[in-house]
């Protein structure tokens, strides 16, 4: 009887299902994600719905998807600078849904890519760290970094940025079981970023040609392939920034790169292999890598050329308009003063170092934690732009700092022993984060973001390795340090993921609830969602407004501001010019436009000389086609805000144009 009620009395809370299902640690990484990325959601909706940029890129990218959906040829009818990877996954997916391409579905679609990079990066932090709250962290710090998608909403920048993370996760969880698959995927991961913005991809296969070379016995036996790799991935810095050498700003980014190369270099020294064994898995994945990236190299660059470009139209889109972004826009990269000073010490940190370890400095050392633990949180508060102390050398520049600190993550604690594939990471990491650095030339806005971004993972090692380190120390100081360890990293873990997440998300969150509150609707269809300061709403209803008051057929501006052809309902004009079109389109390209709108029956120009000088920078437009069209075939008729709305003149009796009266409206 007693056995029987014993067996019937209530299991303890520790016993119960749900608490057994609540400390499994995947069904606890799910919860705790989940959660993240819910308040993640929100606060990246009310980001992307509550600010509109003047230069307007996310219209243009907008208005080329349209015409590529419909079926116009994307480099000949359609003009871009970005890869056809990008056209080919958003292009399709609107044709393929038949959704109508609106600011609304754009935003949608870019909270999505928002949080699931975030949570890839945070995923990645965890796998290296070992720790959840660790791997908020990192999820928080890649959220903030990436607040710049809220100013260039479907920028491929959101696309590049989810494929590094799939990327950088897919390499830190090594070959697995599936070595081929994972091999494969890899490569095929960096085709379509190369394809997608060719900078971003070309940094990235050069991170990871680097690491393979530096790492594989075979390879690095090969000195007249290692040291070409080495040395060419050094000179990647001034070959990049030759044209603006002569200026200070671009110079010194150069400087700041080569320097902090040297350092990842000597830092990876020791990383070289010792025999020319590699492990079958890791060489198998290298292999699989390789393959996966030519097979889908070609499988993109084919579904673009089904869809009518020529090779050429391809290579003009891909390579010669990419190359002149430069021509178009050059913004300066926020360097401190400083800076150079840091690069030097950490070229010397980093010798330092390399010989202390040689010197036998192998043992269990509180300091080579503390130091790897400082090294860590410093770039992962740099990224996500809170630094606690004074040294970051600008708030402006969440890069210098993790970009001078990215050694760090090469040198392993120390009597641990990794597999081969554990030192490629040492090694692609740091050099991933370097090279990406570089995206910030010549435009450095957005791209700094985007940059940080993959030094989230830099940090993450940095981390994991400092609590390998501390560990080991107090092991060797007995089992009541140890103890106290377990405690202190529990405690101090959550604390942080705490600080981030209120930081990081919460904070921004509130103040965007309160401008979502406070601001008003667009009155258009598509962009209802879109809340804006109502003197904003005023300017940009009332240019609609005109465009239908005077029954525009078809309508350009000066600069281009892309969205008012989604809000208006009308189609732009081919090329489908950007914004930049000003410096962006040569002669012949300006001509077609002309032709475009000469041949429409009621063309409408929309002039703003201040959105104008974003791109001239206080110089005068260049004598073209198109420029000398807007200006001298048109009169202005009405001003809205900053927008100047024009009509054509009125031809003269013997049918030139020559008077100042614009076309009669009926």
């Amino acid at each position: 009887m007693v056995d029987g009620a014993a067996s019937k009395a209530p299991a303890s809370p520790r016993e119960s299902g749900w608490w057994v299902a609540f400390t499994n640690p995947t069904i606890a990484a799910i919860l705790v994600y989940g959660a993240v990325a819910i308040v993640a959601a929100v606060a990246a909706y009310l980001a992307l719905f509550t600010q509109f940029t003047p230069y307007d890129d996310e219209g243009t990218l907008l208005i080329t998807l349209k015409a590529f959906a419909h079926g116009d040829t994307l480099y000949r009818d359609v003009y871009s600078e970005y890869g056809p990877f990008f056209y080919e996954v958003f292009g399709g997916l609107f044709a393929l849904t038949g959704r109508a391409v609106t600011t609304d579905a754009s935003r949608s679609i870019v909270v999505c890519v928002w949080v699931a990079t975030s949570l890839l990066f945070g995923v990645t932090a965890q796998r290296l760290t070992g720790r959840l709250a660790l791997g908020v962290v990192g999820m928080v710090a890649a959220f903030a970094a990436l607040h710049v998608l809220a100013r260039e909403p479907m920028h491929p920048h959101g696309l590049s940025v989810l494929l590094i993370g799939v990327f950088v996760l897919l390499a830190v969880n090594g070959p697995g079981r599936r070595v081929a698959w994972a091999g494969a995927a890899s490569g095929a991961l960096l085709a379509a970023l190369t394809l997608t913005k060719i900078n971003l991809g070309v940094f990235a296969v050069a991170a990871v040609v680097l690491a393979a070379v530096w790492t594989v016995g075979p390879l690095y036996r090969m000195r007249w392939l290692r040291w070409p790799v080495a040395l060419a991935y050094l000179a990647m810095p001034l070959l990049i920034t030759a044209r603006d050498l002569s200026s200070g700003w671009t110079a010194e980014l150069a400087t700041l790169e080569v320097l902090a190369i040297t350092a990842l270099f000597v830092a990876a020294w020791p990383l070289r292999p010792d025999s020319d064994e590699v492990e079958a898995p890791f060489a198998k994945w290298l292999l699989a890598a390789a393959a996966g990236f030519a097979a889908a190299f070609v499988a993109i660059l084919a579904i673009i050329l089904l869809t009518g470009p020529t090779p050429a139209d391809v290579y003009d889109g891909l390579i010669t308009q990419a190359l002149r972004v430069r021509d178009v826009l050059v913004t300066r990269f926020p360097s401190p003063p400083s800076a150079l000073d840091w690069a030097l010490a950490a070229v010397a940190a980093s010798v330092l170092t390399m010989r202390w370890r040689a010197a036998g400095g192998t043992g269990p050392s509180l300091w080579s934690g503390m130091l790897r633990l400082a090294a860590g949180l410093l770039i992962l508060c740099a990224v996500a732009g809170i630094v606690p102390v004074a040294l970051n050398p600008s708030a402006g520049n969440p890069l210098t700092v993790p970009m001078l600190l990215a050694w760090v993550a090469a040198v392993p604690p120390a009597a641990v022993t990794e597999t081969d594939f554990k030192r490629f990471l040492r090694v692609l990491l740091p050099a991933l984060a370097i090279a990406e650095t570089l995206q910030v030339y010549p435009v450095a806005g957005s791209q700094m973001g985007i940059a940080a971004l993959v030094f989230v993972p830099v940090g993450a090692l940095c981390l994991g390795d400092a609590l390998i380190c501390l560990r080991a120390w107090s092991v060797a100081q007995g089992g009541q340090a140890l103890a106290r360890f377990g405690v202190a990293v529990t405690v101090g873990t959550v604390g942080l993921a705490t600080v981030f997440a209120l930081e990081g998300v919460l904070r921004p969150a509130a103040s965007s609830a309160v401008a979502y509150r406070d601001q008003q609707a667009l009155p258009f269809p598509g962009a209802g969602a879109l809340r804006l300061p109502p003197e904003e709403v005023a300017t940009y209803a009332g240019v609609v407004d005109l465009i239908h008051k005077h029954r525009c057929t078809a309508f350009f501006g000066y600069p281009n501001i892309d969205s008012f052809y989604l809000w208006a309902g009308l189609d732009a004009p081919p090329p489908q010019a950007p914004g930049a079109w000003i410096e962006a389109l040569d002669g012949s390209e300006q001509q077609r436009v002309v032709n475009e709108l000469r041949a429409s029956p009621r063309p409408c120009v929309i002039r703003s000389e201040t959105r104008s000088q974003y791109w001239l920078a206080g110089g005068l437009p260049p004598d073209r086609p198109l420029v000398r069209y807007l200006f001298d075939d048109f009169v202005p008729v009405a001003q809205v805000g900053d927008f100047e709305f024009a009509l054509p003149k009125e031809p003269a009796a013997d049918g030139t144009p020559g008077t100042d009266t614009p076309h009669s409206v009926r």
